[in-house]
């Protein structure tokens, strides 16, 4: 297809893996080039040859700039967080949902905090419009084994965005508390305890309303004044330039629906990917409508948005809820409560907003697909994004030794198993059945002198003597298989406290500062673990 995945798709490798141990982080690029790919991409996009609904990008940035952090300064002092404004430097941007993120996501957003320079901002997008399940904290106790245990704090839906969640009342809140509190208690103080006794000395948080506000004015404060705003998917989404953007791509439903499957079925055939939702799933082309990659609220939960290219009608599941306008500030059109889907999300902050964009792990890998599509589709080559990570355990023992030790002991029991006479005294009482063993084994190496009967039979006595001489060594192998029995136990308890997951409501702002301060050093290329490589 003309335009397509053929001649546009090309699929760099991010090169970023999770560490595994701790602390531990990683960037690609390093952090050290991150502003000069951000200047890079701001000179290459403003002054890109190309239309968003026929306004030139490089205008369209500009405005799409000046009207987000407007946005973004006035949601973020709703938050109860100081603000400096008037910074037009360069603009680095990061996002996620507004959950309890664990280290290796609250790093990005205190890492484009410590790189932003003077007078440049940091903007984080909160995904108020991704499905909101279950939102809880995972909270490690001890009741004799070491245990981990969600406590949930609201629950959506898989079609209810976070944004239509209301803030937690101070009963829900005091429900949370009791029971971290209750689970805490069992293991006792310690920076455990003293990084939940701060964040439950804010609880509840001010916030503009809301749960993604709740969540995120609580993780605001921990922080304190940072050089970057917070700007909701909800907000952004009311912007005549997101508008545009969206118009652009409802304009020309059909051809986008061609390109973003053609890129989808090269990408999961280039990484050997067989689950059709992998990265996102294709989008619909019926005779008489097509798919586009946005949602509409309505009814108290989000619809896949569609357009009828022959009636120029927009449809929200099966129901029209508009038309195509020619301006895409027509009062109808404007007031839609459009959402960009993961794909448009990320374009249209990398294309419109921002000048370099921080993803983790999974964002740098699906955005690899957003790239080939923002080729064939806008005919621009994609700005350059970055990534970032981290691995950040609680202050439990990391278990390394515990590993150890089962390996050690597993192939001791082995060994007791298929060579006990290594057990015994070698003068004792069964000098002359190891004698045996070994003479057979001798004549086995030297299989040619042999008759296949022979062989089978020397093969069947050693089996015989090895079972014989285990009898005299069962006590051993019953103490090693105790012993490894032990440290299964210990071995479960270690996956618990190894876990990267625990909220950063559990942690110290500073311990993860101090993981920031691996990322951001000179040799931040060599910070991941060498067991990751």
């Amino acid at each position: 297809m003309s335009g397509g995945i053929a001649d546009h798709g090309v699929w760099p490798e991010v090169g970023l893996e999770i560490p595994q141990a701790s602390p531990a982080a990683v960037a690609r690029p390093p952090v050290r080039e991150w502003l000069e790919r951000a200047r890079q991409n701001r000179e290459a996009l403003d002054g890109a040859a190309v239309e968003i609904a026929g306004v030139p990008l490089g205008v369209l940035r500009r405005t799409a700039r000046v009207e987000a952090l407007a946005r973004a300064a006035d949601y973020t002092r709703r938050l109860g967080i100081a603000v400096e404004s008037g910074r037009t430097g360069v603009l680095l941007a990061t996002g996620h949902q507004p959950v309890f993120v664990h280290p290796g996501i609250w790093i990005k957003y205190l890492a484009l905090a410590r790189v932003v320079p003077q007078d440049g901002m940091g903007l984080a997008i909160i995904v108020d419009s991704d499905a909101a399940d279950e939102i809880a904290v995972e909270v490690p106790h001890d009741d004799g084994r070491l245990r981990r245990t969600r406590v949930p704090l609201a629950r959506g839906g898989p079609t209810v965005p976070f944004e239509l969640l209301p803030a937690p009342t101070e009963d829900d809140w005091r429900r949370l508390a009791t029971s971290v509190d209750a689970y805490l208690a069992t293991l006792g103080s310690g920076p455990i305890a003293e990084a939940w006794g701060r964040a439950r000395a804010l609880w509840p948080p001010r916030s503009p309303g809301g749960l993604a506000g709740a969540i995120t004015a609580l993780r605001r404060r921990l922080e304190g004044p940072r050089a970057y705003v917070d700007l909701p998917v909800s907000v952004m989404s009311g912007m005549p330039a997101f508008r545009r953007f969206a118009l652009a791509i409802m304009r020309d439903a059909v051809r986008f629906a061609e390109i973003h499957n053609a890129c989808l079925d090269a990408y999961r055939e280039h990484y050997g990917i067989r689950t059709a939702a992998q990265p996102f799933p294709d989008l619909t082309i019926a005779p008489d409508r097509v798919e586009v990659p946005f949602w509409y609220l309505a009814d108290g939960q989000r619809w896949p948005v569609f357009v009828e290219p022959a009636s120029r009608a927009i449809a929200a599941g099966h129901r029209v809820v508009g038309r195509l306008p020619e301006d895409p500030d027509e009062p109808a059109f404007a007031a839609m409560p459009l959402r960009p889907r993961a794909l448009t999300l990320t374009a249209f902050v990398r294309l419109a907003i921002c000048d370099l964009f921080i993803h983790g792990v999974g964002g740098a890998r699906y955005d690899r697909a957003t790239d080939a599509v923002v080729r064939a589709f806008f005919g621009i080559a994609p700005p350059a994004y970055a990534a970032a990570t981290a691995t950040l355990f609680l202050p439990f023992a990391s278990g390394g030794s515990v590993v150890l030790e089962r390996q050690r002991l597993a192939r001791r029991l082995l060994d007791l198993q298929h060579n006990p006479e290594r057990f015994l005294v070698p003068e004792g009482a069964h000098r002359v059945l190891v004698e045996e063993k070994w003479a057979l084994i001798r004549q086995l190496e030297q299989a040619a002198a042999l008759t296949r009967r022979e062989r089978r039979a020397a093969t069947r006595r050693i089996r015989e003597l090895n079972a014989i001489l285990r009898v005299a060594v069962a006590d051993q192998v019953a103490e090693v298989q105790a012993a490894l029995d032990r440290l299964n136990h210990l071995q479960a308890d270690a996956d618990v406290a190894a876990h990267r997951g625990y909220p950063f409501v559990l942690h110290r702002v500073e311990d993860v500062e101090a993981v920031v301060d691996l990322l951001v050093s000179d040799d931040a290329a060599s910070t991941q673990d060498p067991s990751a490589r």
